[in-house]
């Protein structure tokens, strides 16, 4: 099928990429690669009361390092504010994190992730290793290394890692 770009049919027919390919679409193979995570990781999250594996990024930024604002968490896990102020609103709601003002901004909000937060964050990250572990359980240690080694300098490059966008 000849699809002109630009169309409204063109923003919705995608062929699926030559998977014999050696060089492949990487674009396509790491959105897919990611899609079978976060789907796994979504259905285990929801069992345990979020609604969704970004959830748990945002309860792991919250329960890692010291105490900071929303915006710097927004930073930190690469959603934008409106989406993140949204996502702490259903985590407070369902006391998973409290907020409280900023003591050197008083329109700032500094969320903390509540008892409950917090364990459902480590049973989470449990989850979480073993999904990944399970997905790369057919390669040797050496093959993991480098695979680690290279989304790294994929995901990063070689400077500070500064990312805007979502990150999931």
């Amino acid at each position: 099928m000849t699809v002109t770009r630009g169309t409204a049919e063109a923003a919705r027919v995608c062929p699926e990429p030559d998977r014999t390919s050696p060089n492949g679409d990487l674009s396509w193979l790491l959105h897919r690669a990611a899609q079978r995570i976060k789907t796994d990781l979504d259905e285990k999250a929801r069992g345990y009361g979020l609604s969704g594996f970004r959830d748990w990024i945002v309860l792991a930024a919250l329960v890692s390092g010291e105490k900071r604002t929303q915006l710097a968490i927004s930073h930190e896990v690469a959603l934008d504010k409106t989406t993140l102020t949204a996502l702490l609103d259903r985590l407070e709601r369902d006391g998973f994190i409290v907020r409280t003002v900023d003591p050197h901004d008083r329109r700032a909000r500094v969320p903390e992730a509540t008892e409950k937060g917090r364990e459902v964050q480590a049973a989470l990250q449990d989850c979480r290793d073993g999904v990944e572990n399970a997905m790369l359980d057919e390669f040797t240690d050496e093959e993991r290394n480098v695979f680690q080694h290279v989304l790294r300098r994929l995901a990063f490059g070689d400077g500070d890692g500064g990312l805007h966008g979502s990150c999931m």
